[in-house]
């Protein structure tokens, strides 16, 4: 049975509403951690990258997996942002340092998460499975 509500989103609008505000409160949370230690403009980015992705899921998540499925290096690349945003709350490290530290952490990252995806594609692929 299909449980698509009127406009075809999962669940209906009205829980689609509550997940999308209930994702924009937590990124509201995650946002006010940077900008208290490290200002207000590192506070709006990391709402606005934590909005993005938690608002994006939280409408179309399935739209958001098939993408993320077909998009296998720019998925990877989520770590970078991730770790810069963990990095800044580190106190002592200088914002430069934090990026610095999540490029370092996306080369090698990002490689390695490819291959593992592929390979879990390769052998799906023998067992007959997705």
């Amino acid at each position: 049975m299909d449980r698509r509500g009127r406009f075809g989103w999962p669940g209906g609008p009205a829980r689609v509403f509550v997940r999308l505000v209930g994702g924009l409160m937590f990124a509201g949370l995650l946002g006010v951690m940077p900008a208290r230690w490290r200002g207000p403009t590192l506070g709006v980015l990391a709402f606005a990258f934590y909005g993005l992705l938690l608002g994006l899921g939280a409408v179309a998540p399935g739209r958001m997996r098939r993408w993320a499925g077909a998009h296998l290096v720019a998925d990877a690349s989520i770590v970078v942002p991730l770790m810069f945003f963990l990095l800044v709350l580190v106190p002592g490290l200088p914002w430069w340092a934090a990026a610095l530290g999540a490029v370092a952490f996306g080369v090698w990252a990002v490689p390695f998460q490819v291959r593992r995806r592929r390979a879990y594609r390769a052998w799906a692929a023998r067992a007959g499975g997705d």
